[in-house]
């Protein structure tokens, strides 16, 4: 989604995911979690960083994230195989309210 934003003369472009609240997930080893808030930036969390690159809910993860940037599935199906996909390794990911600051890990 993008927003066109004015401030006196200056005009600013604000870029934000396609999902309504994005997610914090904490990799294994990561001091801090990765802010997911789209469906690219969960494609390239799966392909590029993901610790288990095999398995049913991984695959179907990576399915959904390129049906949805097809236009073929709404973008909170993307969200949700993430989730499904974390939860099935293992990997705690929490719902993200947009403006908040990062929680600390317990």
């Amino acid at each position: 989604m993008m927003t066109i934003a004015t401030h006196g003369r200056f005009t600013m472009m604000i870029v934000s995911g396609d999902w309504m609240y994005g997610l914090e997930v904490w990799l294994p080893g990561q001091a801090h979690p990765v802010d997911v808030k789209s469906t690219n930036e969960a494609s390239a969390l799966l392909a590029e960083r993901w610790p288990v690159t095999f398995g049913p809910a991984f695959e179907y993860a990576l399915a959904t994230c390129a049906a949805v940037t097809e236009g073929h599935l709404p973008a909170e199906e993307a969200r949700q195989a993430l989730v499904e996909a974390a939860i099935a390794v293992g990997i705690v990911c929490t719902q993200r309210v947009q403006g908040a600051p990062a929680a600390p890990r317990l």
